[in-house]
Order: C-alpha cells, then sequence, then structure tokens
C-alpha cells in the first residue's frame, strides 16, 4: 500500500516534503537523503511507508528501499515508533545508522533528537545480530569509517544554522566531485562545505 509516490515538490521544511499527486497534496516525514532529492517545483519521486498509529496516520519518505528497510527495522526495537524512527534517519544515513548500531557507537547515537542511552543501547543489543552480518564490510557514504570527522563537520555546520538537507546535500555533491578525500580533517570539511553553500 502507497510503496511509492511520484509528483511535484510543493515545498521541503525540516524535512517535510509537500507532494503534488495529480492534485492531491501529500505529506511526508522524510529522511535526510529524501528530502535533500526534492527541490521545489520539480518532480520527485519518494519511496514511502504508510503507518497507522493511534495517534492517526503518518506518511514516511525515504530516498530509496535500503531506507525503508532500515526504518522498518528499527520500528521493531521496543520504543522505536515511527517519529523516532525517522529522526534516526533525518539525523544520519542509513549506511552511517547502520555503522553505529555494528560498532556500538552510543556517543554518536545519543547525539540524536529523541535518542536517550537507554534507547541506544537497546537498538545497539537488538539489531545487531540482525546487521552485523549483512553488513560487515560497510563503508560510510564512500567516506570509509574515518567517517566520524564528516560527523562533526555536518554537527558544526548545523550549528551554524543550515538544514540536515542542506548538509547532506553539500557533502553529497563534494564527494561526488571528488573534493571529499579521506583522511580530511572537520575543520577541512566544513571549509569545504561553507565555500560550497556560498556559491549557492
Amino acid at each position: 500500500m502507497l510503496r511509492f509516490l511520484s509528483g511535484k515538490v510543493v515545498s521541503v521544511s525540516d524535512g517535510l516534503v509537500i507532494l503534488d499527486v495529480a492534485g492531491f497534496g501529500f505529506e511526508l516525514l522524510c529522511t535526510g537523503r529524501a528530502a535533500a532529492m526534492c527541490r521545489e517545483g520539480e518532480q520527485a519521486l519518494l519511496v514511502t511507508y504508510l503507518q497507522i498509529a493511534e495517534t492517526g496516520p503518518s506518511l514516511f519518505g525515504f530516498a530509496d528501499e535500503r531506507e525503508r528497510g532500515l526504518f522498518l527495522k528499527l520500528t521493531t526495537v521496543k520504543g522505536v515508533g515511527g517519529k523516532m524512527a525517522m529522526n534516526v534517519l533525518k539525523a544520519a544515513s542509513a549506511d552511517r545508522v547502520i555503522n553505529w548500531i555494528v560498532s556500538s557507537d552510543i556517543e554518536s547515537l545519543v547525539k540524536i533528537p529523541g535518542i536517550g542511552r537507554k534507547t541506544a543501547e537497546r537498538l545497539c543489543f537488538e539489531m545487531h545480530r540482525h546487521l552485523a552480518g549483512e553488513y560487515a564490510d560497510l563503508t560510510i557514504d564512500g567516506v570509509s569509517h574515518e567517517g566520524r570527522n564528516l560527523d562533526l563537520a555536518m554537527e558544526g555546520l548545523r550549528s551554524l544554522g543550515f538544514s540536515q538537507g542542506d548538509v547532506a546535500a553539500v557533502f553529497r555533491k563534494l564527494k561526488n566531485d571528488g573534493t571529499v578525500e579521506e583522511g580530511s580533517t572537520a575543520e577541512q570539511l566544513i571549509r569545504m562545505a561553507l565555500k560550497e553553500l556560498k556559491r549557492n
């Protein structure tokens, strides 16, 4: 049911995307990557999941099936609902979240809004066995396990007032351009990102 939606992007605001599909306005809570794919006035195709809860229905948007699959796995953990799982995927890419869980990186997980230490520990304990074999050789967003510097850089840019979507988009562009190199410090990454953001 509602596996994906394709339509014109009406607005994008802090992970909330309004999509015009044949005259119907769908409101989707999106991951960081999904929101970064959307530009107002342009066409977009988002993988979706419709969740019906006591508080009412919620429609979630993802960049691809992999994000959707991880979202559904996250919601199997006790105490993690759709909104909290979406907070996790708004804060970081699927690869990065998987890496945190597989490596039991509690400190990175507790930086996510709404994730306390007990929840982070539960995520690592309950999901590790499901993810460790499947993603044993995982690299983070093509920047390898040295991605902690990228985490710090992204956090720094968000603290300067840039949205998660803008931050994710600029680092994806820098990576695609070959500008981001392994071993780059957080400071170097921030300088590169700011330079690119000033151009736009």
